[in-house]
């Protein structure tokens, strides 16, 4: 995989990770979250430090604790490449704003359980397709605030997914008051 992206992964702010299903082995690895849980600003595995995304069940999610949520949308079979903020499906995630009060962050977090704008779907958890392209928008409040594309390129005979990433963008860190 890393030979099949060198060129990919010599761009800036790009990457190559593996998620294990939480379901088989979270409890079982000695890092918190079993493997399930990355993030794009860390760059590691353990759950509970602002993870990004995760992979439980066959699906991909995003916002797992507090206040904190996500939007993501599935591109489909597009090359990552191509992907920027101003790719149409791509312009609502750049464009949104994080709430700055908790009651305006739990509504969104409501929210994410599915919506659309346009032509376009949007929601925290989706099917996790190999050869398929996703953007995500992940809001971890007080740690970070990023928009990320990444491509499910591969799954394995563990159930585990490989998937290449770019950071398209990252936003102030947020802070919600009551």
């Amino acid at each position: 995989d890393i030979a099949t992206f060198a060129d990919f992964l010599r761009q800036p702010q790009t990457g190559i990770v593996r998620l294990l299903p939480r379901e088989t082995y979270d409890g079982y690895l000695p890092i918190f979250g079993g493997g399930a849980y990355y993030s794009f600003t860390r760059l590691d595995h353990a759950y509970g430090y602002g993870s990004d995304i995760g992979l439980e069940q066959g699906y991909i999610s995003v916002g797992f604790a507090g206040i904190d949520f996500g939007f993501m949308t599935n591109l489909g079979d597009v090359p990552i490449d191509g992907v920027t903020v101003d790719t149409p499906a791509v312009q609502y995630l750049a464009s949104f704003t994080a709430p700055v009060t908790v009651a305006d962050a739990r509504v969104q977090q409501q929210r994410a359980w599915g919506f659309s704008v346009g032509t376009y779907n949007y929601g925290d958890r989706m099917k996790a397709t190999i050869g398929n392209t996703y953007a995500v928008r992940s809001i971890c409040y007080d740690t970070s605030d990023v928009l990320v594309a990444f491509r499910l390129i591969r799954l394995d005979s563990d159930a585990s997914v490989i998937l290449v990433w770019k950071l398209l963008k990252t936003f102030p860190v947020p802070h919600a008051g009551n």
